[in-house]
């Protein structure tokens, strides 16, 4: 569906006048609202579910989260407020910008907007934003915080900005030092005072569901209850090629919290293609889990290729990724034979739409933060 925007640049040189702002906006919607002329008064709908606020470190962040908000806007009018930050620049600087974002409509039928006000920062402007943010929330509605970066320790900024939302949107897979970050991240959730969404857990959905249906069927279950090994490929993410990817990590944790494995106490390892950790099943028995890095292969940065399951019986059960063909098929070898499972189209969603998704949960989600929680513990123990 288009979109249209209308812009006001509003001047702030003596900081962001909230009332101003909403001066401007509220002069924008009444002449959007006027009449299209030849009798014709189409009129709009000025609606706002839900605040999204948006950091972007970069000039091109910006402009991706800007062509994702097109999306969002689809189906959570709201209003947004995007924060272009340039924190290295030696000047400090601070402009702001009003926009309206509309649904394009037919003639006569009135359009549903929301609305948009960019906030570019720059130097030690950049932390002052948040101060400048707070009174421009439309009150009423959830707060949703888009963190369009790396929420590291140092980031004093992401804190404020996440102590007003209800919920923080990150994405893993852009983390630079994933080890530390993640078990960063687990420490936070830890405290219980934020609610979290994670993009590249969502893209582990179809993952989770192809795996989870090996215990679907009856004449797996007695081989599945005694797993002696977990095989993870993946392709080794761009911003850190020595790590292992965020969403290897977050597959094998989840696998073992749902199976209610734990650590065990020594013969882990962190390599630079790779890791080896030692499990324990609720038997006590052990479980080994391997996580390799394949060739880097170019747009499937940090993607999981394959996961394998290995049973004392002899057994595998695995899933595999056929880029050339976005698909992921699930298979078994048991007895010599293998046989083909089920095949789903992988990656169909967009981000926008996986933005927009996750907009729609305002709960914690516990699997989520089990998982994360396990996969800290797992990296702490290989040091």
């Amino acid at each position: 569906m288009e979109l249209q925007a209308s812009t006001c640049h509003l001047s702030v040189e003596r900081g962001v006048d909230a009332s101003r702002v909403e001066r401007e906006l509220t002069a924008m919607w009444a002449e959007m609202s006027a009449p299209e002329g030849e009798g014709q008064s189409a009129g709009v709908v000025r609606a706002c579910v839900l605040n999204l606020i948006v950091y972007a470190a970069s000039g091109e962040e910006k402009a991706e989260a800007d062509e994702l908000l097109e999306t969002v806007v689809e189906r959570h009018p709201c209003r947004a407020i995007v924060i272009a930050a340039e924190p290295d620049s030696a000047e400090a600087r601070l402009d702001a910008y009003a926009s309206t974002r509309c649904q394009i409509s037919t003639r006569g039928s009135k359009r549903i907007c929301g609305e948009q006000i960019t906030i570019e920062a720059a130097g030690a402007a950049v932390e002052n934003v948040a101060t400048a943010v707070a009174p421009l929330l439309v009150p009423d509605v959830p707060v949703f915080l888009w963190w369009k970066d790396i929420p590291h320790e140092e980031d004093k900024l992401f804190d404020r900005l996440a102590s007003t939302a209800d919920r923080v949107v990150i994405d893993s897979s852009a983390f630079d030092r994933p080890h530390e970050d993640l078990t960063r991240l687990a420490e936070v959730l830890s405290r219980g005072e934020m609610r979290l969404s994670d993009l590249n857990w969502g893209r582990l959905t179809s993952w989770r569901s192809l795996v989870a249906s090996f215990w679907d069927v009856a004449d797996y279950r007695d081989s599945l209850a005694r797993v002696e090994r977990v095989h993870i490929e993946y392709d080794p993410p761009d911003r850190a090629h020595e790590s292992v990817a965020p969403k290897a990590m977050l597959a094998l944790a989840w696998l073992a919290a749902c199976l209610g494995w734990d650590v065990a106490g020594e013969g882990h390892k962190l390599e630079g293609r790779g890791a080896n950790f030692k499990l324990r099943d609720r038997e006590g028995r052990a479980v080994e889990a391997v996580l390799s890095a394949t060739d880097d292969v170019a747009g499937r940065d940090g993607w999981i290729t394959s996961l394998t399951i290995e049973t004392a019986s002899g057994d595998e059960f695995y899933v595999v990724l056929h880029l050339d063909e976005r698909k992921l098929e699930t298979g078994v070898r048991r007895g010599g034979r293998a046989d083909v499972g089920r095949v789903l189209n992988y990656e169909a969603r967009t981000e926008g739409e996986r933005l927009s998704a996750e907009l729609e949960i305002l709960s914690r989600d516990v699997v989520y933060e089990t998982s994360l929680a396990l996969a800290a513990r797992m990296l702490a123990a290989a040091g």
